[in-house]
């Protein structure tokens, strides 16, 4: 019987030492011809430098103006966030949604400097 435990033990600690191995990978299938036009189609495409330029990206340069000593702790956390510690601190973010809904939350406490490229 003590060798039956020793064996069940030992399935046990198999078992237990695969749970956060990864799954194996997939054999790649082949892929036929609409597949292949398919996947061509959503490529990007290559942009000349001129396009390029018009598509970079846009920052927004973002001033602390306020204190956040009296602030609840959230919008302490959202001026953390944002890499403002101090005020008349100025930082250059992307123009994204979600900065521009941070900057919304601390609207009080910040101002922006200036819209478009950065330098």
């Amino acid at each position: 019987m003590s060798e039956e435990k020793k064996e069940k033990e030992t399935d046990k600690k198999k078992t237990s030492s695969k749970v956060n191995v990864p799954a194996q990978a997939a054999p790649a299938k082949p892929r036929g011809d609409a597949e292949a036009r398919a996947e061509a189609a959503h490529a990007p495409s290559k942009q000349p430098p001129a396009a390029a330029k018009a598509a970079a990206p846009k920052h927004i340069r973002i001033r602390q103006i306020k204190s956040g000593i009296c602030t609840p702790v959230d919008q302490k956390q959202t001026l953390f966030g944002l890499g403002l510690r101090r005020i008349r601190q100025e930082v250059v973010r992307l123009d994204t949604p979600a900065i521009r809904g941070q900057v919304h939350k601390v609207r009080h406490l910040v101002e922006i400097v200036e819209s478009g490229a950065a330098r």
